[in-house]
C-alpha cells in the first residue's frame, strides 16, 4: 500500500486520443458508445461531456478541437428529446439491462438533462411524467409499483432513481408539486433496511440473504439525490459495514476494471462517513487506497486505457469514483490534479 501523491501524467496525455476513438468522423459532435460502433449515441455524446468536465478538460478540448463546440454538443443532446413525452430516448437499444421496464427513457432522460447542466444549459420541452406526480398517493404507488425492487433492482432503480435527478437537476420550479420530495423521501426511508442499510423489498430478498453488488447498484441512484438535496440517508453506519464487505481483493467492487459500482460504493463510504464521523474512519482509507493502488496505474496505462475502456460510460464512472475520493481526500493527489465532482451539481450519471 502507498500513501504517496498519485499522479495522472498517462491518463492526461492520452485523453484526448481516447475520445476521438468514439468519435463519428462525419459528424461534428457525436459519438459512438461503444468502441468501433460508428453510430452516433446520446450516451456518447453525454459521457464525453463527463470525461472531460470531471478531470477539468473541457475547455481544452474545444480549444484544440476547432471543429466541436459547446453550442453543438448541447443541441446534439438537445435532438434526442421527444416533443411530446419530454422523453430523452437513443436511436437505438445500446446498453445492457436498459429497456422501458428498467429505466431507459428515465435513465437517459436524467443523463441527458445533467449532461447539459454541465453545460449551462437545459431541454427544450417539459417532462409528461410530472403530471402522475403531484399527490403524495401517486408518488407512493409510482414508487411502489414503476422502479423494480426484486432480481431486476439495480437497472430497475435507474426508473426511481432518474426521476428524482430530473426534478432535482431542473430545480423547484420543474417539480410536480411543491412536496415531491417530501413524500419521495419519506417512503424511501419507510423502507430501508435496517440491518444492511440499502433496499431489500423484492420478492427475491425474501429468499436470498447474501448481500450483493446489486443492492449496492441500486441503492446509489436514491443516493445520490437524497446528498443533493440535503437528506440524511437512512441507516448510514450499516450502509458503510455493508459497502466495505462487498469490496474484493483488487480493491474494486466488480471485475478488474473500474466503472460505475465503484463511484457506488465509494460515494457509499464518504458521504455516510460524512453524516457519521469518525465511524470505521480508518477502514474506509483503507478501503480508498486500496481502489486508487489499483485503479490509478491502470488508468496511466495506454493499452489498458484504449483496450479495456470500449465503452465510454464505464470511463465515466471510474472518474466519478476518482474525482469523490479527489473531492475529501486532495491532499492524496498531485498539485496538477483537479477532478471535479459532477454530482455535487446534478446527482446523475
Amino acid at each position: 500500500m502507498t500513501t504517496s501523491r498519485y499522479q495522472l501524467e498517462g491518463f492526461y496525455e492520452n485523453l484526448f486520443n481516447w475520445v476521438n476513438s468514439f468519435k463519428i468522423k462525419t459528424t461534428p459532435g457525436y459519438y459512438s458508445l461503444i468502441k468501433g460502433k460508428n453510430k452516433p449515441s446520446l450516451y456518447g455524446i453525454c459521457d464525453m461531456v463527463y470525461n472531460l468536465f470531471i478531470p477539468a478538460r473541457i475547455i481544452n478540448y474545444f480549444d484544440t478541437h476547432k471543429t466541436e463546440s459547446k453550442e453543438s454538443w448541447i443541441k446534439n443532446i438537445q435532438s434526442y428529446q421527444d416533443p411530446k413525452t419530454g422523453w430523452f430516448k437513443d436511436r437505438y437499444f445500446n446498453y445492457k439491462f436498459r429497456s422501458p421496464l428498467t429505466g431507459q427513457w428515465e435513465h437517459a432522460t436524467a443523463f441527458a438533462i445533467s449532461a447539459l447542466k454541465l453545460l449551462n444549459a437545459k431541454p427544450k420541452y417539459g417532462l409528461k411524467i410530472a403530471k402522475k406526480l403531484e399527490t403524495r398517493k401517486k408518488v407512493e404507488k409510482w414508487l411502489k409499483r414503476a422502479p423494480l425492487w426484486g432480481f431486476f433492482f439495480w437497472p430497475g432503480s435507474h426508473r426511481g432513481g432518474g426521476i428524482g435527478a430530473i426534478f432535482a437537476t431542473l430545480g423547484e420550479d420543474y417539480y410536480p408539486y411543491k412536496n415531491f420530495f417530501d413524500w419521495y423521501f419519506d417512503w424511501l426511508d419507510s423502507k430501508a433496511d435496517p440491518e444492511v442499510g440499502f433496499w431489500r423489498i423484492g420478492w427475491n430478498h425474501k429468499f436470498k440473504k447474501r448481500l450483493t453488488k446489486h443492492e449496492l447498484g441500486g441503492a446509489v441512484h436514491y443516493y445520490w439525490i437524497y446528498v443533493f438535496m440535503d437528506r440524511p440517508i437512512p441507516f448510514p453506519e450499516k450502509v458503510i459495514d455493508s459497502t466495505l464487505k462487498l469490496q474484493n481483493q483488487l480493491g474494486l467492487w466488480d471485475d478488474d476494471v473500474s466503472y460505475c459500482i465503484d463511484l457506488d460504493a465509494i460515494f457509499c463510504l464518504l458521504r455516510c462517513g460524512d453524516q457519521v464521523k469518525g465511524y470505521r474512519k480508518e477502514d474506509i482509507r483503507k478501503a480508498l487506497i486500496k481502489y486508487l493502488d489499483y485503479t490509478i496505474p491502470c488508468l496511466n496505462d495506454r493499452e489498458f486505457l484504449f483496450n479495456r475502456y470500449v465503452s465510454t460510460h464505464k470511463l465515466t464512472g471510474c472518474l466519478e469514483a476518482i474525482a469523490e475520493i479527489y473531492n475529501n481526500m486532495p491532499e492524496l493527489f498531485d498539485p496538477s490534479i483537479k477532478f471535479i465532482q459532477t454530482l455535487d451539481i446534478t446527482p446523475w450519471i
